[in-house]
């Protein structure tokens, strides 16, 4: 069973999104359980302060490294497992399905969500948090980021979706994009009045033809919206 510990100011946020459809069930069924910590519960005065000024001047307000060691002194220590701690950060390294498929092979993950301008970057490099950002763009904090992070990860463990095979064709896992997709009616007039039919091919019976449609599809999709996947996968094959 996956361990997830959430080190937040905002403990109420969870699970969220994690406690519904397949991700929600693999919560009840124990594949995986999450706690929070709190960091309020750790602050430094009567007011549990959690963050400060920067020094150096500028905007907003820095999560306190002591603030954030005492929440993760607070989770008991476990040994000889396979665990790992994320701080999410857009300044963090990108999330990939190379990486959520790292993730998904761990018995507990640590994540620190971050607030206000960011965190200590002592309580960062002092404490052994990886940094990992899931996109370039700014969010108010590492809550949404961390339930991205973790339905990413969390489906990809063995017996959470009802296909797995499905897993083999989605994008990124050749650095390919994943092929259209198609379903009834095989001939749908829109609202205007205008027939859109599925491709032909794909209503042909014939395996080995929708397996190279697909491909070629893949492959077209990626050219045009990720010529940098479609760079990355050319040159694997160098």
């Amino acid at each position: 069973m996956l361990d997830v510990k959430i080190l937040t100011a905002y403990p109420e946020m969870f699970p969220g999104s994690l406690e519904h459809s397949l991700i929600g069930k693999a919560l009840k069924e124990n594949i995986f359980k999450i706690s929070t910590i709190d960091l309020h519960q750790f602050g430094i005065d009567e007011r549990m302060s959690i963050d400060d000024e920067p020094f150096g001047g500028g905007p907003g307000m820095v999560l306190r490294p002591d603030v954030v060691e005492k929440a993760l002194n607070s989770i008991p220590k476990t040994h000889n497992i396979k665990s790992t701690k994320i701080y999410l950060t857009p300044s963090g390294a990108p999330l990939n399905q190379e990486k959520l498929g790292n993730l998904a092979k761990m018995e507990k993950i640590t994540i620190l969500c971050g607030r206000f301008e960011g965190v200590d970057q002592r309580a960062i490099d002092v404490l052994g948090f990886e940094e990992i950002s899931i996109g370039d763009y700014v969010l108010a904090g590492g809550e949404i980021a961390a339930q991205v992070l973790l339905e990413g990860c969390i489906r990809l463990i063995p017996g959470v979706l009802g296909h797995p095979k499905s897993l083999l064709e989605e994008s990124f896992s050749n650095n390919l994009l994943e092929y259209p997709h198609y379903t009834r009616p095989k001939s749908w007039e829109d609202s205007l009045g205008k027939k859109h039919d599925v491709p032909e091919v794909l209503t042909s019976g014939h395996h080995g033809n929708i397996k190279t449609w697909r491909h070629n599809k893949s492959v077209e999709k990626t050219k045009n919206i990720r010529p940098d996947l479609f760079n990355k996968k050319e040159k694997k094959q160098d």
